[in-house]
C-alpha cells in the first residue's frame, strides 16, 4: 500500500450505517491508500480494525452476511437481557471463530490507530492507541460501540466506557491535536444531515441518573454533533479535509437486520468513493 504522510483518517460510527464506511475502506484497500493515523468511534472503531489487518473482505462478513443472524440483533435478547445487540457474539464469537480477526496482521502495520470511548462519569472522550494484545483490542472496540439502554458499559483500567460517539461523534479534533496536515473523513450521514435533540429527556436522565456526565453528553449531543459538522465545512474551505459521504439519506437504520440493504449501503460507500477517487488522488498529492 501506499503510505500517505501526515495525513488522517477519520471514521463516523452510526451503528449498522457502518456498512457504507466498510465499502469506502474496501476502495482505499484497493486504491491502495495506508493513512498513517486512523481514529475512530463506534462502528468506525469496528470497520476501521479489518482495514488495518488488511483482511479486505472481513467488514463485508461481519456488517452485512452476519447481521440477519439471530444473535447479532435480537428484540427478544433485548426485553430479557436489556441487551439488542448480541455484544458477546460480534466481540468474541466473529473475531475468534467464526471471522477471525488477524491481529498478528495488525500489530505488524505502523498505522497508529485511535479508538474513542466515553467515560461516563465525567461524559468525556477517552481515547485508545495502544493495545497489548487481541483481547485489550476487542474490548475497547467493544466498549467504544455500547450504546446507551441497549449495551452494558465496560470496565477498563478503573474507568466505566461506553459509545465513543456520544462524546466525540466526528473525532476530527484528535487528529488535528496529533498534528496531521491533511484529514480524510468518513461520514454515515447526507450533507444536509441537522442531528435533533434527544426526544426522551427524563428516561435518559432517571436511567442513567448516577452518571450526570453521561446525561450532560447525551442532552447536548447535537449541539456537539452539529458545531462539528460546521467544523468540517470551516476545514473543507480551506482545503484541509476531504470529506466522504452518502449522497442522499440513507434508508439503512442504526440496527438494520437486512442482508440486501446492507449490501447495497456497502456497494454504495464503494462506488461513491470510487467515483471520488481522482479528486482524493489530488487532494493527498497537493
Amino acid at each position: 500500500m501506499h503510505a500517505l504522510g501526515q495525513t488522517g483518517l477519520i471514521l463516523e460510527g452510526g451503528g449498522m450505517r457502518g456498512a457504507y464506511t466498510a465499502g469506502v475502506l474496501a476502495f482505499f484497500h484497493d486504491a491502495e491508500l495506508q493513512f498513517p493515523y486512523v481514529v475512530g468511534t463506534s462502528a468506525g472503531a469496528c470497520v476501521a480494525t479489518s482495514y488495518l489487518s488488511n483482511q479486505r473482505d472481513r467488514n463485508y462478513e461481519v456488517f452485512v452476511k452476519y447481521a440477519s443472524h439471530p444473535e447479532y440483533i435480537s428484540y427478544k435478547r433485548l426485553l430479557t437481557k436489556r441487551q439488542l445487540f448480541g455484544m458477546d457474539f460480534i466481540f468474541d464469537t466473529v473475531p475468534n471463530q467464526l471471522v477471525p480477526y488477524d491481529y498478528e496482521a495488525f500489530n505488524k502495520q505502523t498505522t497508529k490507530l485511535v479508538i474513542g470511548a466515553t467515560d461516563i462519569y465525567s461524559g468525556k472522550p477517552v481515547y485508545y492507541d495502544s493495545f497489548e494484545n487481541k483481547k485489550e483490542l476487542l474490548k475497547i472496540v467493544r466498549a467504544s460501540s455500547s450504546l446507551p439502554f441497549i449495551a452494558s458499559s465496560i470496565s477498563h483500567n478503573g474507568l466505566e466506557l461506553m459509545d465513543g460517539g456520544i462524546s466525540a461523534p466526528i473525532p476530527i479534533m484528535q487528529s488535528i491535536e496529533a498534528g496531521n496536515q491533511k484529514h480524510v473523513v468518513v461520514l454515515t450521514r447526507n450533507e444536509g444531515y441537522v442531528k435533533k435533540e434527544m426526544k426522551f429527556k427524563r428516561l435518559v436522565q432517571r436511567k442513567y441518573k448516577a452518571y450526570p456526565g453521561l446525561v450532560t453528553a447525551l442532552l447536548k449531543r447535537h449541539e456537539k454533533y452539529n458545531q462539528t459538522i460546521d467544523l468540517l465545512h470551516e476545514l473543507e474551505k480551506k482545503q484541509e479535509i476531504f470529506i466522504i459521504r452518502p449522497k442522499l439519506p440513507l434508508v439503512v437504520s442504526r440496527i438494520e437486520r437486512n442482508m440486501q440493504k446492507l449490501d447495497a449501503l456497502y456497494n454504495q460507500g464503494y462506488e461513491e468513493a470510487k467515483q471520488l477517487g481522482g479528486k482524493l488522488q489530488i487532494f493527498l498529492n497537493q
